[in-house]
């Protein structure tokens, strides 16, 4: 395989958020690895029912998950680690970056995937705890997480943070409040990092995700499945239907995104915020 294919070819990626077989995280560590980059997948080993308060799933899961997912990394035929990580935890986010750097030499790619749907209901039902995970996962997270990995990020010549985001964050839906406001917070947190870092080499982007058919979004069709007394089928379709494509978006349309901003190839892109949602907006 050659060097344009594989453009990744001796950079070393964080992805958290990553256990999940079907989610947004481990399609882009695959997309990345089959680009050839080195990964450190991380995400939570066990189960957080705290986590899932006033949501549709539930959060965490066994080591194992974080196991099976490394192993399909490897499989690709790169180098591949998974480190148990707690966003919301400085001390997770410091040991796996000095992980990272003992194992591959340092960090040239984050992606900050993880995130729940904490809290979800009418804005007037918000308790403190809600916000508080919201704001302690996406954004003071994705935060540590950027604060951790620039310093390697400069040793190295510079680097690519890639923030997920949501649509939701410029296009709210109502009855998701506090995930709506710290959606929207990662995108200022985007571009301060990127006027900051940028004299440094170092991009930060996020992607705006609309309706994506990953585990999480599952458990939602079916919630409203049974809820409403409709097919999972009808749930889907009515996902889609606000969107100009008539479809709902799949996790490697996701990781393609994320690989494509981690690389050389969108060198002049930064602090861009980017929807990839198949229409849903209907313009900017």
């Amino acid at each position: 395989m050659t060097s344009a294919e594989r453009p990744l070819d001796g950079k070393v990626a964080i992805v958290t958020g990553a256990t999940r077989a079907k989610g947004m995280g481990h399609a882009a560590a695959l997309a990345m690895a089959r680009m050839g980059a080195r990964i450190v997948s991380t995400g939570l080993t066990e189960r957080r029912d705290d986590l899932s308060t006033g949501s549709f799933h539930q959060v965490g899961g066994s080591a194992s998950r974080l196991d099976e997912r490394v192993a399909e990394l490897r499989a690709i035929g790169v180098e591949a680690i998974g480190v148990s990580v707690d966003v919301a935890k400085e001390e997770d986010i410091r040991r796996c970056v000095d992980t990272a750097v003992e194992t591959f030499g340092g960090i040239d790619i984050l992606f900050n995937n993880a995130g729940v749907p904490t809290g979800a209901g009418p804005f007037l039902d918000i308790g403190e705890y809600a916000w508080d995970i919201q704001f302690d996962l996406c954004i003071k997270g994705a935060a540590r997480f950027c604060q951790a990995v620039i310093p390697s990020m400069r040793e190295r010549g510079g680097g690519s943070i890639i923030n997920n985001s949501s649509i939701w964050g410029v296009k709210p839906l109502a009855g998701a409040g506090a995930y709506v406001a710290a959606k929207a917070g990662m995108i200022g947190l985007t571009k301060a990092i990127a006027v900051e870092h940028g004299p440094d080499n170092i991009r930060c982007n996020a992607i705006l995700p609309g309706t994506v058919v990953t585990e999480l979004n599952d458990s939602r069709v079916a919630m409203v499945s049974r809820n409403e007394g409709i097919t999972v089928e009808e749930v889907r379709e009515r996902m889609a239907a606000p969107t100009s494509l008539k479809r709902l978006g799949r996790p490697e349309e996701i990781g393609a995104l994320v690989a494509f901003l981690a690389s050389d190839a969108a060198g002049f892109i930064t602090g861009a915020a980017i929807p990839i949602d198949g229409g849903a907006q209907n313009g900017l």
